[in-house]
């Protein structure tokens, strides 16, 4: 008997990974999201980052957690590739990579409230709001757990 329905695996028979833990990861990549496109602008590219980071060296320091979560991104993306050159034990790292990211964003953004004296501003609330909720998340999803095991076994 299965744990999961069939449209929580994939053609190989492992499981996919949540929908959710991509948008986490996203969010701790959300530095280099907001430089992408603003580099798209051709008037003023840095308005869109002064606008989100209004010290640079802020800006600067959002990209330090934007490391392991995008090795964890790639870990994810080419699950299939490692799986088939029977590299598992990369997968014994992911969960400790994407606990890595989320602190260092958690870290990061306390910092840059201290800088401000803990000055309340919507942006940082809403920053640590979801940012405790992917935390939470990622310490309570029994999927994602399942999803952990079952990537690092043969």
């Amino acid at each position: 008997m299965l744990k999961y329905p069939l449209k929580c695996f994939d053609e190989g028979g492992r499981m996919k990974p949540p929908l959710l833990l991509y948008i986490a990861l996203l969010f701790v990549c959300r530095g280099l999201l907001i430089l992408i496109v603003s580099l798209s602008f051709r008037e003023d590219s840095e308005l869109l980052i002064r606008m989100f980071y209004p010290q640079p060296e802020h800006f600067n320091l959002s990209l330090i957690p934007m490391i392991p979560s995008l090795f964890a991104l790639y870990l994810i993306s080419k699950r299939n590739s490692l799986w088939e050159s029977k590299r598992y034990h990369l997968f014994a790292l992911l969960s400790k990579v994407v606990s890595l990211a989320l602190l260092l964003d958690l870290a990061v953004q306390t910092y840059v409230l201290s800088q401000t004296h803990f000055q309340y501003s919507l942006a940082h609330g809403l920053n640590l709001v979801l940012l405790s909720l992917f935390i939470s998340y990622h310490l309570k999803s029994r999927y994602l757990k399942d999803a952990y095991i079952d990537w690092k076994t043969p």
